[in-house]
């Protein structure tokens, strides 16, 4: 894990819709971190394995640790300028957080459904073990 002293916000930089929507983070929402593809960026080195962000959007911590799907949204959004701090705090609320982390990863995985996506948007589904 290796620490760094901004945040990291990674998305799929292949992905139409993601690509658009960091645009917008970045300019609208203009958050206190770094927001780049994760293709830019040495997963190994942050210690993201590579089916991590096949799962969500993925946020580095300034202390190494990270989070991934709409977890990392909404510490992104918390960490932002009002009002984008109200929607993050809602997004981490009980039933909310819940929520989000059971139909998150299924949003994610039907991406290339949404208007400019491409086949490049489309990941395979995740591998479920027993555990």
């Amino acid at each position: 894990m290796t620490e760094t002293r901004t945040p990291l916000w990674l998305f799929d930089g292949d992905c139409g819709p993601c690509d658009r929507a960091a645009a917008s983070f970045r300019t609208r929402v203009a958050p206190p971190a770094d927001v780049r593809p994760y293709q830019s960026t040495d997963l190994d080195a942050l210690g993201i394995g590579p089916d991590e962000v096949l799962r969500g959007p993925v946020l580095v911590r300034p202390d190494g640790s990270h989070v991934v799907g709409p977890q990392s949204v909404a510490e992104l959004l918390l960490m932002s300028r009002p009002p984008f701090r109200l929607a993050g705090a809602l997004m981490l609320a009980p039933g909310v957080r819940h929520a989000l982390a059971a139909i998150g990863p299924h949003m994610y995985q039907q991406r290339y459904r949404l208007p400019g996506a491409t086949a490049a948007c489309q990941t395979p589904e995740p591998v479920h073990t027993a555990g």
